[in-house]
């Protein structure tokens, strides 16, 4: 198979690269009962580090292991739902035993059976009952965590998103409460907007403040992850010249995602012995852009002239530590600070840009290369 996994599927431990000092960290909170806030940008990998830890032998032989991603909930009645869901499929290949206690326990959540449509055997669902009290059946759902038989890992991902629930802050400062309650179940709280995750667990107004051992997952060591791509392409019986691992990393800053993503699309073009060069590598990254092409036209077209001038500045000038500054302004014949101030808010907001290490980026490197080729 391809080795440069880009679907979020974690695969097997000889397809990830590296993370060892972040694994041994996340093991040693979950043996020392400490619970851990996971922060990085999009794609760099924190779904694939917390699925490596739920693989590690110490973690299968001891735990029960949950995930759940809620970027796309707007409600505590969507996490709860998706919390009971996970539950359900997790435990359900142990037996329906312990699927029937969870539905006593959570009494606002309703049993659904059905069949898997590819093995053909009977399957159990979680439907919302009548959830009269979301935050009561999160309160039920915990107890049921509590009275598992083996300690339980609960990994939350994208954890920023309930603070733009309805009633968001009164959900954090019960959830709060209940992760304190908890005897044997630990938590990873996951998210990809820094500055909310900061605000929530460093801020000593927020019921999170200083409740969970922070990591800060940056980019993968470039001779680790060299040495990562340059194994998989001998296995195969093709080259990979270091200059061009080289070059893919300091195109894409070492964000992991884009990085697997060119690398994969260079295994597939790649003949048995056959070598892959720096021109090679720039061929692959215009036929990304390329495929990508119609979406980004679209998702352009929706911003604002503003939005569009900025973000083709930030993109032109490989990023940018001051955007208000008179000197970009002046480069990119912008309007005002006043008005990129304003341009710039909601793009912060919704993530289109990401402040790393002193400066505004593009957060899709494939749309600020994209951008900074087509104006």
């Amino acid at each position: 198979m391809n080795p440069f996994v880009i679907t979020g599927r974690y695969v097997a431990p000889e397809y990830f690269c590296d993370r060892e000092k972040e694994t041994a960290e996340l093991l040693s909170n979950v043996e020392n009962w400490r619970n851990t806030v996971l922060i990085s940008l999009r794609r760099m990998g924190k779904s694939g580090l917390i699925s490596h830890l739920y693989h590690h032998p110490q973690v299968v032989a001891k735990y029960e292991t949950f995930f759940i991603d809620i970027y796309d909930t707007c409600s505590v009645e969507d996490f709860v739902l998706l919390l009971g869901k996970e539950i359900v499929s997790r435990f359900q290949p142990k037996g329906e035993r312990l699927v029937e206690k969870f539905v006593r326990t959570v009494t606002s959540l309703r049993l659904v059976l059905g069949t898997d449509i590819l093995t053909g055997l009977p399957s159990f669902n979680i439907e919302a009952g009548e959830i009269k009290d979301p935050v009561k059946t999160m309160e039920q759902i915990f107890s049921f965590l509590e009275s598992s038989e083996r300690p339980c890992v609960v990994a939350v991902d994208e954890f920023q998103q309930i603070a733009d629930y309805p009633d968001g802050k009164k959900v954090i400062a019960r959830l709060r409460t209940l992760v304190q309650s908890c005897r044997q179940t630990r938590f990873i709280f996951a998210g990809s907007n820094r500055r909310m995750m900061s605000d929530l667990f460093n801020s000593p107004s927020e019921p999170f403040f200083m409740s969970c051992t922070p990591i800060h997952l940056e980019p993968i060591d470039r001779e680790r992850y060299a040495d990562f791509v340059c194994g998989h392409f001998r296995a195969a019986g093709k080259v990979v010249n270091p200059e061009c691992v080289e070059y893919v990393y300091e195109l894409f800053g070492g964000h992991t995602w884009f990085i697997q993503y060119v690398f994969n699309r260079l295994y597939e073009m790649t003949e048995k012995g056959s070598a892959v060069t720096i021109e090679k590598a720039h061929e692959a990254v215009r036929f990304i852009l390329d495929l990508f092409e119609p979406s980004f036209q679209e998702l352009f077209a929706r911003m604002s002239e503003r939005q569009r001038s900025l973000l083709t500045a930030i993109a032109k000038n490989g990023g940018v530590s001051s955007p208000t500054g008179v000197e970009f302004i002046s480069r990119y014949g912008l309007r005002s600070a006043s008005a990129v101030q304003g341009a710039l808010r909601p793009l912060i907001k919704d993530e289109t840009v990401s402040y790393v290490n002193g400066h505004y980026l593009i957060s899709n490197r494939f749309f600020s290369y994209w951008l900074a080729g087509r104006y």
